[in-house]
């Protein structure tokens, strides 16, 4: 591995790390069911991508699973705190 493909992938890196740890004010502003919908599309393009992936072996379908994945992950389980606080909020 050059260099540069590992100060690439050492980027990526810390780019996913900040945006874990920035991503979650935005994400609990957003209304339930668009947090919901936002994870459900994830959960599909990182199985339609990772499928595709596998079939075909284009590098673009890497990247579509990756993010899939990433789009999965940020939005898991927001919703459910959402769900509690009207909960807590009813009682």
């Amino acid at each position: 591995m050059s260099f540069a493909s590992f100060a690439l992938v050492v980027g990526v890196v810390i780019a996913l790390i900040l945006l874990y740890k920035y991503a979650d004010r935005w994400i609990k502003r957003l209304d339930p069911k668009t947090v919901k919908t936002v994870n459900w599309v994830g959960f599909v393009l990182g199985v339609v991508g990772g499928i595709l992936w596998y079939l075909f072996a284009q590098g673009i379908f890497m990247i579509i699973t990756l993010v899939g994945i990433l789009l999965y992950f940020l939005f898991y389980g927001y919703d459910k705190m959402e769900e509690e606080r009207e909960k807590q909020d009813n009682q």
